[in-house]
């Protein structure tokens, strides 16, 4: 299992804490410490504020370290929007370029479609495999939010990335046969919300007003920490490592302190027992639990 570091935090505030963007002194010192402790790939886009900036103020300011970063980006949600099909591989590369520049780089490891919607459209994937075809990145993939977008990109030669969310609430690629069948294909598969954009830690008792339908489920979920002697952020990150079928953990952090806390979970275990409780426990909860966008 490995990790990717994502770049949101660096660029906006973000998450359901309200977290704010850390300074750029501390985004550089968490970029070196993550480089230095092999992390390799990392994930950001067009659409998180200044994050592309300060990755590519990074990378220029220390340009041995582009060779040591594979870089994921996302087409920006709206690029094809009111635009005739014909435009769209230009669109594509148009924005996949725009964001080389800003970050330095020659090219992505993978670029990706930040809407979802774009993978139930043949032209939209054709159009987005043409950076590829011309060399400005090695795979084309998206980012889903549902098990219908992560299945339906299943049906693409073209695609070779999927980022998907995944945690202790969200299991509900596993009933789908998702992770085997993505495998066979040689799609690389990234995890993100390992930690629900923070949720999953959070005091049951200090919940915002517009996730306080959650509280059932943390307490649960702290519970059962608690009778492993488990932290709400160990059980979390471990329970994900666990997974085969997941080739990286995609995280983020506000702070070198929370990024040496990640790095050393690496290769961290929870007991087979604790795994068998959380899948049990939480095999079906409402969507507005694990889709953030329901949140609102």
């Amino acid at each position: 299992m490995n990790f990717c570091l994502g770049t949101v935090q660096f660029g906006m505030d973000y998450g359901i804490q309200g977290n704010v963007q850390p300074e750029l002194k501390n985004i550089y010192d968490m970029l070196d410490y993550a480089v230095e402790h092999e992390i390799t790939h990392f994930d950001t886009a067009s659409a998180y504020g200044m994050a592309e900036n300060v990755l590519g103020g990074y990378i220029r300011e220390y340009p041995g370290s582009a060779e040591r970063m594979n870089i994921i980006s996302k087409l920006k949600p709206e690029a094809f929007l009111n635009s005739s099909r014909n435009d769209w591989p230009g669109i594509a590369l148009e924005n996949a370029r725009k964001s080389m520049e800003c970050l330095g780089i020659k090219k992505f490891s993978s670029y990706l479609f930040h809407n979802a919607s774009f993978i139930f459209d043949e032209d939209a994937v054709t159009a987005l495999y043409s950076v590829v075809e011309y060399g400005l990145a090695d795979r084309i993939g998206v980012s889903v939010y549902t098990p219908e977008e992560a299945l339906k990109a299943l049906d693409y030669s073209q695609i070779g990335t999927i980022q998907i969310p995944y945690n202790v609430f969200d299991r509900r690629l596993d009933k789908f046969d998702f992770f085997k069948r993505a495998s066979e294909m040689g799609i690389t598969v990234y995890a993100r919300s390992s930690l629900l954009q923070g949720l999953a830690v959070m005091d049951p008792e200090k919940l915002p007003d517009r996730v306080a339908f959650a509280k059932e489920y943390l307490l649960k979920y702290e519970a059962i920490c608690s009778e492993f002697s488990l932290s709400k952020l160990d059980a979390a990150i471990g329970y994900v490592v666990q997974k085969t079928g997941i080739d990286y953990v995609v995280f983020g952090v506000d702070n070198l302190k929370q990024l040496e806390e990640y790095t050393k979970m690496k290769n961290i275990t929870v007991p087979d027992e604790f795994i068998h409780r959380i899948d049990k426990l939480f095999d079906s909860v409402p969507d507005k639990l694990v889709n953030p966008s329901l949140w609102k």
